[in-house]
């Protein structure tokens, strides 16, 4: 199966719909080799630009690193749109820059290429439960606050017929042999993990090998989204961009970390600018 990618800020981003997300995972699972799956969003984006090892995970270890925010479709977009050569760019592109984030849904709309779509972690752990419940294979949910990983499996297993989690560790990541023990035991075919970026792809890149596991999926705070502890964004904030704003209404310590947001945004006109 080919792999269509492009590259935000030198990060891989693979260039595919939900299905094809879909029909990539599958493909990943009928193959010999293990592979490792990522959901780069502009957090994980701008933590690879400082984080030499994540960056190679997410460029070179990982077989498909979905695209998980608007922000990267809006990023994608843009950076692929002509611009006049010459100083001529220095005044366009800026204006361009900011008509496309203050009118975001509609560039996202009117601007085609690339022909990618958000595929959220907490949307494809869905299609990665309907994919192991057809194929018969087990998941392994590795993660979270005590408990939640239980209820997302609870959960998981109650809304998709016939799926069988065949185990599920809470504890600290750093207890590897504990772990690797657990999950061999289990004999998963899929291994979920939520321990946040870039602890869950660090973890995956180095300890995967030692599992029964066909696929590792790094899938951050999914786990609380399906486990009910924290609320996701209404659909409507999700289509227009503005998740982020929800979670950091629901969340306000999280402003440290969402500064990475205009970080990211300023770093594709730069890149913008440059080429």
């Amino acid at each position: 199966m080919i792999r269509k990618t492009i590259k935000i800020l030198d990060v891989v981003v693979d260039n595919l719909t939900n299905a094809g997300a879909d029909e990539r995972f599958s493909f990943l699972l009928s193959q010999k080799n293990q592979s490792i799956v990522t959901t780069p969003n502009t957090e994980i984006i701008m933590a690879a630009q400082d984080d030499v090892d994540f960056k190679e995970i997410l460029n070179q270890k990982s077989k498909l690193n979905l695209p998980d925010a608007i922000g990267v479709i809006w990023a994608g977009r843009f950076l692929e749109i002509s611009q006049p050569d010459g100083w001529l760019r220095f005044v366009y592109t800026p204006l361009l820059w900011l008509a496309s984030l203050i009118f975001l849904p509609i560039f996202i709309r009117t601007a085609k290429e690339p022909a990618f779509e958000k595929v959220s972690g907490s949307d494809f752990i869905w299609s990665i439960a309907r994919i192991a419940a057809k194929e018969k294979l087990k998941l392994f949910l590795l993660g979270g606050a005590p408990t939640i990983a239980e209820r997302t499996a609870l959960k998981l297993q109650t809304d998709i017929y016939g799926l069988k989690v065949s185990g599920v560790y809470s504890g600290r990541a750093e207890a590897v042999e504990e772990i690797v023990s657990a999950v061999n035991k289990s004999h998963a075919d899929i291994l979920l993990v939520a321990f946040g970026a870039p602890k869950q792809e660090k973890w995956l890149a180095e300890n995967l090998k030692k599992t029964t596991a066909k696929v590792g999926v790094g899938l951050g705070g999914t786990f609380d989204f399906i486990a009910g502890t924290r609320q996701r964004a209404p659909r409507w904030m999700q289509i227009v961009g503005l998740e982020w704003l929800f979670r950091l209404v629901c969340e306000p310590k999280r402003i440290v970390r969402q500064l990475a947001i205009p970080k990211f945004m300023w770093s594709i006109l730069v890149e913008k600018l440059s080429k």
